[in-house]
C-alpha cells in the first residue's frame, strides 16, 4: 500500500527511488512492483536501463485491481 500511495503521489518513479522511499531491498520492491503490474494496478516504461512505474489509470478488466486503482487512498 505504501508503494502504491507513493506512486499515486509522485506520478512515476524508478525502482531505485521506490527502494529509497520504502526502505526495503531492491528484490523485495521489484517483486511487489511486478505483482501490482500483473494485477493491472501499475504500468511500466523502460528507458535505457531504468524502468519507470506509474499508476495504471485504465482498467484492463472489471477486477478488484481496477476497483483499487480507482479508489482514493
Amino acid at each position: 500500500m505504501k508503494i502504491y500511495k507513493y506512486l499515486k503521489k509522485s506520478g512515476k518513479s524508478t525502482v531505485s527511488a521506490v527502494v529509497d522511499m520504502a526502505k526495503l531491498t531492491q528484490p523485495t520492491v521489484s517483486y511487489h512492483l511486478k505483482e501490482m503490474k500483473d494485477a493491472g494496478l501499475l504500468k511500466s516504461l523502460k528507458v535505457g536501463k531504468e524502468v519507470f512505474y506509474s499508476i495504471n489509470e485504465g482498467c484492463p478488466s472489471n477486477t478488484i485491481g481496477c476497483f483499487l486503482a480507482k479508489s482514493n487512498f
